[in-house]
Formats: structure tokens, C-alpha cells, sequence
């Protein structure tokens, strides 16, 4: 087995230990949560030892290393290996696939959010300086107070940090680091319903991407 081979290994291992600590007692074929904080458990759970990977509405794909109360009302924040990322969470589903474990995933519904900048914005997303008392500084305001854009996040005070926050309904896909899906991963797939991504996926497990 090479050192790659084996990583993959490693890595549905651990993929498997984390869904199985979510279902200690039976992994269900499908399972959906409403609440926000049963949302933030499943997410806690999934974010440790580097083990999944977190896939964007707009395309990008990042590894997720931890999730977290936002201090805006109704929101978490999702931390990945270079954005903190605020959304308001509606549904997380989970879908599992018994015969091809690297393709189980979890998806995360969000909600709008009312834009803070008064940039025109057509992304998905807005760039933001996050403050620890709940407010908001857009980027392009930060920069003429604190600098340059590239030297901002140095530059922030303390209490301050630099967020991205999701104002559109979205959804956000969550695979173990070394599922196949990331060959096949493409933004048309957030206006999907969850059928429509799940026969999708079944279609791709049928066709031997395992």
C-alpha cells in the first residue's frame, strides 16, 4: 500500500469514528437537525483532527478545522484553515452511504442575512471586520482606517477579526477529506435539493467513483 493509499485509509477511518460518535447506537441512512445547537454539536464533532473537508456555495473547497457561536443572534461561525465564516444555519442533513463510506456527507442549509455594506454585492458572501461587541466594519472602510487590504489583519485591535458573511440562502457540503467528491464538486450543485444531490451522489457511487 503506498503512503497515499494509505492516508485515504486513515482518513474514511476517521470519517467513520466521527459518525459513529454522532450515532453511537445505529447510523441511520438519512438524518436531518432544525435545532442551532444540536447544528453546532454535529458540526463540533466533525471539525476535529483535520478530517473533513467543507465545500462553498461559489465553488471553493476548504479544509474545516472548527465551528462556533457567532455573536450575531442566530448565527455560527465556521473556521477553516483561512476564514472564519459567519452564516445562519436552517437545516444540517446527513446522508450515508454504507457500501461507499467516503461519499456519507453532511449538508448545511443557511438562511439570508440582512447585508451590512453598503457596497453594491452580488457574491454569495460580504468581507467584514467582526468586533467582540457584535458589530460590523466592512473591509473597504477598515482599509482607510487601518491600511492597506493585505495588512489589515495584522493591523486589527484585539477584539477585532476579519469574517465572511454568507447574506444569501446557501447550502455548504461537508465529505471526508479524501471522498471523490471533490473531482466532481461545482457551484451549480448549491441550488440542488436534497434529493436531487442525493440521487446525484448515487449516481456517481453506481458509476464506480469509489
Amino acid at each position: 500500500m503506498s503512503k497515499e493509499e494509505s492516508g485515504t485509509c486513515k482518513n474514511v477511518q476517521d470519517w467513520e469514528e466521527k459518525i459513529i460518535k454522532i450515532f453511537p447506537t445505529a447510523i441511520p441512512n438519512e438524518c436531518t437537525w432544525l435545532d442551532e445547537i444540536d447544528i453546532l454539536n454535529v458540526l463540533f464533532t466533525l471539525c476535529s483532527n483535520k478530517v473533513a473537508n467543507i465545500f462553498y456555495p461559489e465553488g471553493k473547497k476548504l479544509g474545516i478545522y472548527g465551528v462556533d457561536f457567532s455573536t450575531e443572534d442566530k448565527c455560527i461561525e465556521l473556521i477553516t484553515e483561512n476564514t472564519i465564516d459567519i452564516v445562519s444555519p436552517l437545516k444540517l442533513s446527513f446522508h450515508y452511504y454504507d457500501e461507499a463510506l467516503e461519499w456519507s456527507y453532511f449538508r448545511l442549509e443557511t438562511g439570508d442575512l440582512k447585508q451590512i455594506s453598503k457596497t453594491k454585492n452580488e457574491l454569495h458572501k460580504e468581507s467584514l471586520i467582526s468586533f467582540a461587541d457584535g458589530n460590523y466594519m466592512d473591509v473597504l472602510s477598515g482599509v482607510e482606517k487601518y491600511g492597506d487590504k493585505d495588512k489589515l489583519e495584522s493591523l486589527l485591535i484585539d477584539d477585532a477579526k476579519l469574517v465572511n458573511r454568507y447574506i444569501k440562502k446557501s447550502s455548504f457540503l461537508i465529505f471526508a477529506r479524501s471522498s471523490y467528491f471533490k473531482e466532481f464538486y461545482d457551484k451549480s450543485f448549491n441550488s440542488f435539493s436534497d434529493e436531487e444531490l442525493s440521487d446525484m451522489i448515487e449516481s456517481l457511487i453506481l458509476n464506480g467513483n469509489v
